[in-house]
């Protein structure tokens, strides 16, 4: 395939992969031009920076406190990751945002962490990547004040959910939840939705995609997405990387490589 992708979220660092990362590498390699690691909590920071420092130029790194790991120190945890803002150069600030799935009770720690985590995107004109389970309204609100751009990740809402958070202004992040043939609102909106406000992720290790579903995700299956997209769009599996890609590149101010 001449033209490869960009992972926009993946999740390499962790243990998943410890024991056969050097082949992930070189398998994501084959189908990705850069893969994009947000960061859970100050604990999975190190593991992170190592994998970014074995491969620069494919590795990029970001800094955040994801909202499930928001708990009772999450002030404390906050102050820890913000004295690494300036000690390395980040592609973004991530993964954050809001998780009312499992529990609400935790909803005004969450959203102050994204508030605090807004302000560091704004100062430092970084892009978010935003996670928002059961939670578009309470995200757009807490975000409205900051003058932040960024993706909403993991998106599996409808085309009307879709339109709100490109009239916010940010991208929309698209898995392999897009390749479950049950995902009907969803396939729906991709296809209603303009491909060049559109992202790839995989969510790797989560989310994989058909027909590896019951595997770990990695960032090698990010074909299978596109190809997913460009089903449903009637167009190649080339044009959705290339202009999904071009939109990676446009938001996270990445460099422009080669497709060799």
């Amino acid at each position: 395939m001449a033209t490869r992708g960009i992972d926009t979220h993946a999740h390499l660092f962790l243990g998943e992969f410890s024991a056969d990362i050097q082949a992930v590498t070189h398998r994501a390699k084959s189908v990705c031009e850069a893969v994009l690691l947000p960061n859970l909590d100050i604990h999975t920071l190190p593991a992170l920076e190592s994998l970014t420092e074995s491969e620069p130029g494919f590795y990029y790194g970001m800094i955040g406190l994801h909202p499930s790991y928001v708990k009772a120190d999450f002030r404390e945890q906050l102050r820890a990751l913000e004295k690494h803002l300036h000690r390395r150069a980040w592609i973004g600030i991530g993964e954050v945002g809001i998780d009312l799935y499992h529990d609400r009770s935790t909803f005004s720690w969450q959203a102050e962490a994204l508030s605090t985590q807004a302000e560091w995107a704004a100062r430092l004109r970084l892009p978010l990547s935003i996670h928002f389970r059961h939670a578009l309204s309470e995200t757009l609100e807490v975000l409205a004040p900051y003058a932040v751009r960024g993706v909403f990740h993991c998106f599996t809402g409808s085309y009307e959910e879709g339109k709100r958070i490109l009239d916010a202004g940010f991208y929309i992040g698209i898995g392999g939840v897009v390749t479950y043939k049950n995902a009907t609102l969803l396939r729906d909106a991709v296809v209603r939705l303009p491909l060049e406000a559109i992202v790839l992720e995989t969510d790797s290790p989560y989310l994989a995609p058909v027909p590896v579903r019951s595997k770990r995700n990695e960032s090698s299956y990010l074909t299978y997405i596109a190809r997913a997209i460009g089903e449903l769009r009637g167009i190649s599996v080339e044009q959705v990387l290339e202009i999904t890609t071009e939109a990676a590149r446009r938001l996270f101010q990445l460099p422009i490589f080669s497709a060799a």
